[in-house]
């Protein structure tokens, strides 16, 4: 293969890797295996959730460890919101920082902003030393497409979960996305990006999907991640605990007339690129644990069609407006932040919330979206592999 005969060139190189079980398949091996074997791999970063997924949403892998002889390991999410920097120690010896690892195709999906923040890391060391370790992102198919859905992320609300200046949905691979960061924000990185092909193959095949994180079990998951994720930042059950997270969502108090009412209006929006199915659920963990839920399962029919954010959106509105008593926006500390609640960063945009709060309409986000939409679309064409 053309690639490896490439690397070959940096055999023996001081190397690490930011990856997890996401990476795998070439030659029927975890990546990082692979790489091993050509580069002197001395340092894995672990990214949220642990290498093999272990870990569930917000949860430290400060305990984690693996048995892999004398290769350091760099816990990237920690308790503490400094764990998510690389120390500089880690990186200043390696010739190489290889990217390998999936991304979902929705700007809260951390794994890339981890890379993002080594990103940083590598431009502060190169402006301080005159050099950094090359950052070689081995690309992967984005396995919801080129589709771009929302709004670019205020600066004000910047966090784990978004990026500033990013669409929800981004539409790009992650060498896309990597290379938007480091030339838009003038990084001035040394970036190399390998093709999608090499290791991964250029169509996403559900046949071979590895979840990179527990609770995206199919690509399925990643068409309705982009607006469902905004669950989070709410009492409403985003399915976690259920075999379906984010295509199963509701709460104990979606009863009675209101509920009906509910049902109505949401039969009225985007008619025919999705269905809803009516149903109880019964969270394991997470919200409402051991608690029965009413709630549904939304079902993409026409994924080219069908507008996640926007769908989330309107249903947190109508949800807002049929339940006021018992809806409720959470509180409290999201994502290392406390200044502001989790539905801000991960709307992201005070267009929206206030969309939320009934001072828009419907027509009106809608204009809102496309002409945001548009301009990203011509602001990543560069981008695009």
């Amino acid at each position: 293969m053309k690639f490896l005969k490439n690397i070959q060139k940096l055999s023996g190189c001081l190397a690490g890797i930011l990856t997890n079980q996401s990476a795998f398949g070439y030659l029927g091996k975890y990546h990082f295996q692979t790489y091993s074997e050509i580069f002197n791999l001395k340092t894995i970063f672990l990214p949220e959730h642990g290498l093999f997924a272990e870990l569930q949403d917000q949860v430290s892998g400060d305990e984690l460890s693996y048995l892999f002889g004398d290769m350091q390991i760099v816990n990237l999410y920690g308790k503490e919101e400094s764990s998510l920097v690389p120390p500089k120690e880690s990186l200043k010896n390696l010739d190489v920082v290889i990217i390998d690892i999936k991304d979902v195709g929705s700007r809260y999906y951390t794994f890339l902003t981890t890379a993002y923040y080594i990103l940083e890391e590598l431009s502060k060391l190169k402006k301080d030393t005159g050099k950094s370790p090359v950052f070689l992102v081995i690309d992967s198919p984005n396995p919801i497409g080129t589709k771009v859905e929302g709004s670019p992320l205020q600066e004000t609300y910047q966090s784990f979960v978004g990026v500033k200046s990013v669409l929800h949905r981004h539409g790009l691979t992650p060498g896309g996305l990597l290379t938007y960061y480091n030339e838009t924000f003038h990084l001035n990185v040394d970036v190399v990006v390998v093709p999608v092909g090499v290791f991964h193959p250029n169509k996403v095949n559900s046949f071979e999907w590895v979840p990179p994180s527990p609770n995206i079990p199919t690509q399925n998951t990643c068409y309705v991640y982009p607006g469902m994720c905004l669950l989070e930042g709410t009492n409403l059950s985003e399915g976690r605990g259920t075999t379906k997270p984010f295509e199963t969502f509701g709460a104990p108090y979606l009863l009675g007339k209101e509920k009906l009412e509910l049902d109505k209006r949401l039969l009225s929006h985007q008619k025919g690129s999705f269905l809803l199915r009516n149903l109880r659920f019964l969270p394991t963990f997470h919200k409402y644990a051991g608690i029965i839920c009413e709630g549904y399962q939304l079902m993409v029919l026409k994924p080219k069609q069908f507008h996640s954010l926007y769908f989330t959106l309107y249903f947190l509105k109508q949800i807002h407006e049929l339940f006021p008593n018992q809806f409720e926006f959470l509180k409290g500390v999201y994502e290392f932040r406390s200044d502001r609640p989790a539905i801000e960063l991960l709307a992201g945009d005070s267009y929206l919330l206030d969309y939320l709060y009934g001072k828009y309409s419907d027509s009106d986000l809608e204009r809102y979206l496309e002409e945001k939409e548009s301009v990203w679309n011509k602001a990543i064409k560069p981008f695009r592999y």
